[in-house]
């Protein structure tokens, strides 16, 4: 993730990935290998965790999803679908209006997987403009930086 993030525009930043990490708003779901199945250590591995904030943004309550990660070891087994249905629950319990998240366009993986379980691109999404039929008077003149945008912001509609 780090090495994606370095690639970015955003850039890879320690000390401002931790106020985010350890902000007093941010929640997480953490799944260690040993609910997994027996372990040969005794303390387990973490295999999965997505950090997230209830947030307003616009007029909307949102869950807001910033990190969603799995170890290597355990993917292409569900566990990501599972946290995203527990960030789903989540939301719903809380009455949110929708699960959101940014993610890196050259993050292909990703993007795809987030497709395949109900995410679409937001109104809020610089690229949004451009990929909809109607494009939104008030967007005009934000091509150049479209154009150079690296991420994405996509949402699930609770």
């Amino acid at each position: 993730m780090r090495a994606l993030t370095e690639a970015s525009s955003f850039g890879w930043n320690p000390s401002k990935k931790k106020k985010e990490l350890f902000h007093r708003s941010a929640r997480y779901i953490l799944v260690y290998a040993g609910q997994l199945g027996p372990q040969d250590e005794d303390t387990p591995a973490p295999a999965a965790f997505s950090t997230f904030r209830f947030e307003r943004d616009q007029g909307e309550d949102l869950l807001y999803c910033y990190e969603l990660q799995v170890a290597e070891a355990f993917r292409s087994g569900g566990l990501g679908r599972f946290l995203v249905d527990k960030l789903t629950a989540i939301g719903k319990t809380y009455h949110m209006e929708k699960v959101m998240l940014t993610v890196l366009k050259n993050n292909e993986t990703a993007r795809r997987f987030y497709e395949r379980t109900g995410f679409t691109l937001d109104p809020s999404s610089p690229d949004y403009a451009s990929s909809s039929e109607e494009a939104d008077p008030s967007r005009i003149g934000v091509d150049e930086y479209e154009e150079r945008c690296d991420y994405e912001i996509l949402s699930k509609v609770l």
